[in-house]
């Protein structure tokens, strides 16, 4: 079993992309379910991406997504609703590409529902994409998450793309906080080279020293970004333990996004 914790669907410029693209990639990559993203970022709103993956339930699940900043944030009703229906199986936000913190005043209604129902919040951490004009370091960096860890104590956390390039402070937010997992989702851009993977099994090798285990770690590939196949690869390529693997594939993702297999 493989699960693919971070994909995306578009509908722009910079990300257009298909749920039968998706599942293409997928069947090449051997990967058996994928956590798939809404967010306006890729003009990919709730309601769409729900419409999107109606035809593919099983095969992917959707992930809502939340923006402080946005006129078109659902009402708590709706939102309980979503949640207690299993529409959405978490919430993605996008701090750094927005200019907003984590602990954000307006997302702590949200939060505390999350928290209630045990459904994840998943940040963007870290570098973000050169061609997206704007973004803001500041507010994607991983220490930030501590306190919303601290404040929402059962609130299930994953921190995107190993807070790269803080991996270790990624690594110690989540081996200080038990309810902050970390994904390794795009590291690199489209099919990757030779020297790109040295750097690739670097990053998950300076986590998993720090984190002190593979506990925390989530396989993602942030698709279309990167290619879900190399991916694949690397991961094996790096982890040679069964249990490592298992914990990393597809144990943890299951535990954290509360899927019935």
């Amino acid at each position: 079993m493989i699960i693919d914790s971070h994909a995306h669907i578009g509908f722009n410029e910079h990300l257009n992309k298909s749920p039968e693209e998706l599942i293409s990639s997928m069947e090449k990559a051997g990967i058996d379910i994928s956590m798939v993203y809404a967010g306006e970022i890729n003009d990919c709103s709730n309601d769409r991406l729900l419409k999107e993956l109606e035809n593919f339930k099983g095969k992917l699940f959707p992930v809502g997504s939340i923006s402080p900043l946005s006129k078109d944030k659902p009402s708590l009703d709706k939102f309980k609703e979503w949640l207690d229906n299993k529409k959405i199986f978490g919430v993605k936000f996008y701090p750094g590409y927005e200019p907003f913190y984590p602990y954000d005043e307006v997302l702590k209604p949200y939060f505390k529902i999350m928290e209630e129902r045990k459904v994840p919040a998943i940040f963007h951490n870290g570098d973000t994409y050169n061609l997206k004009k704007g973004a803001k370091l500041k507010y994607a960096h991983p220490l930030h998450i501590d306190d919303l860890a601290v404040d929402f104590p059962e609130l299930p956390i994953i921190i995107a793309h190993l807070g790269y390039p803080w991996m270790i402070d990624a690594a110690e937010v989540a081996y200080k906080n038990k309810n902050v997992y970390v994904d390794c989702s795009g590291l690199f851009y489209g099919e990757i080279g030779n020297t790109e993977e040295e750097m690739v099994k670097k990053f998950l090798d300076t986590f998993v020293e720090y984190a002190g285990g593979t506990d925390k770690l989530i396989f993602g590939t942030d698709w279309p970004i990167s290619n879900q196949a190399d991916y694949v690869r690397i991961i094996k390529n790096v982890f040679k333990d069964r249990e490592d693997l298992d914990n990393i594939l597809f144990k943890n993702s299951v535990y954290v996004f509360n899927i019935k297999l």
